[in-house]
């Protein structure tokens, strides 16, 4: 895993950006910026936080899953910014999954599948134990629980578990409050399993009609064994057919989904909130 701290950009960083907005346009959507592409084979992600560098570089590390390479990091403007390879000729799986045909879908599916089996394989180190944590065992990054600020790390599941219902450390207050779906997950054990956190078909890269990468790996680390099933159908309105036929190929976790879709209603995004009231 890459050690060196991340060079300041500088001016030289500015001047390449400006360059590249000029002759390839906005990367992101809306309003929010995802990054420049700075020629034909590079692109600069930015703005990142550091648990997005740490998974990225894991992966690429001890797995063979279709990883953007990474070239350099900075500092621009307060924020890290990770100069990777520009994947020519592909488009998200959101953008071509109605264009697909059945065969290709399958086969799309399949390969989702299978570097879902290998994260899940990668073991957490004996100091990593039960926390959940990003990859190098500090704050974590995910959406679901507050859209800007990194959080955590979590002594173990149970901690995680308080985070996700507002601190609250009362089991008849987490029924009363979200219901018996949340209350039984949440008193159950699980293991921990590398996670990318993010697997929706806005991150999965497409050429030809197959996987050619998996991007975003802002949300990746050390998460509960069903958070990778649960998070992916996050976005489940973009394409709900794919998300059909994954959850055929995976191990499912359907009352940890129900149970995830109490809190995305009742209490999402926990960390969002400008009070929490201990129970």
């Amino acid at each position: 895993m890459q050690d060196a701290a991340p060079a300041d950009g500088g001016l030289a960083l500015s001047l390449r950006i400006k360059y590249g907005r000029w002759k390839y346009g906005f990367f992101g959507a809306g309003n929010t910026r995802s990054g420049f592409r700075v020629s034909e084979t590079r692109f600069i992600k930015w703005p990142c936080k550091q648990p997005e560098l740490e998974g990225h570089l894991y992966v690429l590390d001890h797995t063979d899953l279709p990883v953007p390479q990474i070239h350099a990091t900075y500092m621009w403007r307060g924020h890290l910014a990770i100069e990777m390879e520009y994947l020519t000729d592909c488009v998200t799986l959101a953008a071509v999954w109605y264009e697909l045909t059945k065969v290709q879908k399958g086969q799309v599916v399949e390969q989702i599948a299978r570097y879902i089996k290998t994260l899940r394989a990668l073991k957490p180190t004996s100091t990593q134990g039960n926390k959940v944590s990003a990859t190098s065992g500090g704050p974590c990054r995910d959406m679901r629980v507050s859209t800007m600020n990194l959080f955590g790390p979590f002594d173990d599941i149970h901690a995680f578990n308080r985070c996700l219902t507002g601190n609250t450390t009362n089991p008849d207050a987490v029924t009363e409050a979200y219901g018996n779906a949340v209350f039984n997950v949440h008193a159950r054990s699980y293991d921990i399993r590398f996670t990318h956190g993010d697997l929706g078909v806005q991150n999965i890269l497409i050429r030809d009609g197959k996987v050619a990468a998996i991007i975003d790996w802002e949300c990746s680390g050390w998460w509960p064994e069903y958070w990778e099933y649960t998070k992916a159908h996050y976005n489940e309105w973009r394409c709900p057919n794919f998300y059909e036929m994954l959850r055929e190929r995976v191990p499912r976790y359907d009352e940890e989904l129900t149970a995830e879709r109490e809190l995305w209603e009742a209490f999402n995004r926990p960390l969002d909130q400008k009070e929490w009231e201990a129970s």
